[in-house]
């Protein structure tokens, strides 16, 4: 007969088995819907359905329910047994992956976005990089999932000759695993505060900061990989407090590198009213649901394409092109147009002239200017053009800048240097189709800041010696505009601060781009520029504000930030090209 005691047990180990098996089989339909989902998106990839939203979602919780059986595996499986050693090895080989797998996603999706070319085959390594960590992550899970189910009583206590031997060898490679460990934790709550308050700690974390939020939904996973490592490696018995401040610290901080994506609904919420109270409430009324629906992104964020990417085509693209060479430097543009004739696409062959930031000391055009912004805009019929000026060469090598463009430049000259690309485009706009009846200016940051001052300049009509002078100016785009920032490099006071000398009644639609833990460019100077157009009885400049996003936190192409900014930024150049606002 059997014992109470042995009983109890029983009934113990019957009520895991339950719960485990009920853990094991959800790993593994999740993965394996998660990968059939991975494949039909990339089958769909340029027609949007909700099941992308859904797939999206699918994903997040797939890997939550891993991770939840990894530590489940850890806590309860018997080490002694075969399978138990395999789902250990397992483990720890799945969590090691994902913490590449989320560098190799962004990896990957970067390098696509400055690629100039739109072919597959040469932009093959990045994809494979995205596709193989994505993938990777799934297929791992799904192996877990599955032998769980096959092995569902292997955490019982069972007998076995099986002893662990641990050398001093592995004690030390495990030391040092522990150890790079608390580093990344380290880290990661660096980063962490960076993401909370990363407009009030200064120019050093504001740089730091560029590299935060917006990557931070990869951040939660590698943080929530780290600290499981960790776990398995503790022995809760014996330091108990450890353990259980490891778990605690890791949670917390994934719980903060959510945070941006949790508040991604409140940011497409405001920005709909910021858009609706600036252009007027029937804004969505005067763009054709066939334009809505063939050419622009149907929702204002896609978990999946945060991780896998989009697709840019239907672009051409002629890069380094000469328009000025004089006082020491050449000058070069890059013009990405349309595959067939943007007169029939909603862009209708208007002008896009981007400005790359970098303190007005370094940066370049390409690489250096968001790239897939131009290819993107190019495919849905505006002439793009990606322009150089000249630099001053007094400054910090913080991004790659050729020496041809360096030299004693004050604000007057590079705003003057643009303006010689402006008289090259008016010669030329037959060469490009180029439609100069519709001309936007955007930049980021330094770009962001020469838009205002060229953009509101040019509309101004005071500068005629400046600028071509039958350019008429449709909108401006900046991006975190550092208004007031180059007084350093010398220059007159309405290029150095346009919002104060130059934005009247009549200065064209703005559309702004600003993170609320911006730390180089304070969200307080896009308020500035809107206010000064509200002073100057101009409502038409809206500021589009994204919580816990630092400087540049457009970077990442299909972020979070810049999915939801592109969203409204592609509708305003739609309605001011064709004159609704």
């Amino acid at each position: 007969m059997k014992t109470q005691t042995n009983l109890m047990k029983e009934t113990k180990y019957t009520h895991i088995n339950l719960e485990k098996k009920l853990l094991s089989y959800g790993a593994f339909l999740f993965n394996l819907v998660s990968l059939i989902f991975g494949g039909t998106y990339l089958g769909t990839i340029t027609h949007y359905t909700i099941f992308w939203d859904i797939g999206g979602i699918i994903f997040l919780i797939t890997l939550c329910i891993n991770f939840l059986l990894i530590y489940v595996n850890s806590v309860e499986a018997n080490n002694k047994s075969i399978l138990g050693r395999k789902l250990s090895k397992l483990g720890y080989l799945y969590l090691a992956y994902t913490i590449f797998a989320m560098l190799g996603m962004f990896l990957g999706n970067f390098l696509y976005s400055i690629s100039y070319s739109c072919e597959i085959y040469t932009n093959i390594g990045a994809l494979m990089i995205t596709y193989f960590s994505f993938f990777g992550i799934l297929g791992i899970g799904l192996l877990i999932g599955y032998l769980n189910i096959r092995g569902v009583k292997y955490f019982q206590s069972q007998s076995s000759t099986y002893i662990e031997k641990t050398s001093s060898g592995l004690r030390i490679i495990k030391l040092c695993i522990m150890v790079l460990c608390y580093l990344i934790l380290l880290a990661g709550l660096y980063f962490a505060i960076i993401t909370l308050f990363g407009a009030d700690l200064g120019y050093i974390n504001g740089a730091i900061g560029i590299f935060i939020a917006q990557f931070d939904l990869f951040f939660a996973f590698i943080i929530l990989s780290v600290a499981l490592i960790l776990l398995k490696l503790k022995d809760k018995k014996k330091s108990p407090k450890s353990y259980y401040g490891t778990a605690i610290l890791g949670l917390v901080l994934a719980g903060i590198f959510i945070a941006p994506l949790a508040a991604t609904p409140y940011s497409i919420a405001t920005a709909d009213d910021e858009f609706a109270t600036t252009f007027g409430s029937n804004w969505r009324g005067m763009i054709p649901s066939e334009i809505e629906a063939n050419y622009f992104l149907q929702t204002p964020f896609s978990i999946p394409e945060y991780f896998l990417g989009m697709f840019s085509n239907n672009y051409r693209v002629n890069a380094n092109i000469l328009f000025y060479d004089g006082e020491g430097i050449q000058l070069y543009f890059d013009v990405y147009t349309p595959l067939k004739d943007g007169s029939s696409l909603p862009g209708n062959n208007s002008v896009i002239i981007r400005i790359h930031g970098g303190g007005w000391t370094a940066g370049d055009k390409g690489f250096g200017n968001m790239m897939q912004m131009n290819k993107y805009f190019a495919a849905q019929g505006y002439i793009v053009f990606d322009i150089q000026y000249g630099l001053h060469e007094d400054g910090w090598e913080i991004l790659p800048t050729p020496e041809y463009v360096r030299g004693n430049f004050t604000v007057d000259d590079m705003v003057r240097h643009i303006g010689i690309f402006t008289k090259y485009l008016a010669s030329h706009a037959a060469d490009y189709q180029a439609n100069l009846d519709s001309v936007f200016i955007s930049g980021g940051s330094a770009g962001g800041h020469l838009t205002c001052a060229v953009g509101l300049g040019i509309s101004s009509g005071n500068y005629s010696a400046l600028f071509g002078t039958n350019l008429t100016i449709k909108g401006l785009i900046p991006f975190y505009p550092a208004n007031g920032h180059a007084a350093r490099f010398g220059g007159s006071p309405e290029f150095i601060n346009p919002d104060d000398y130059l934005v009247d009644s009549n200065s064209p639609p703005c559309l702004v781009f600003q993170g609320l833990e911006d730390g180089l460019v304070h969200p307080s100077i896009s308020q500035e520029l809107r206010d000064a157009y509200i002073a100057a009885g101009n409502p038409k400049c809206a500021v589009l504000y994204f919580p816990f996003a630092g400087h540049a936190a457009d970077l990442y192409f299909t972020g979070y930030y810049n999915q939801v900014f592109l969203y409204y930024m592609e509708r305003f150049l739609y309605l001011c090209a064709h004159n609704f606002i």
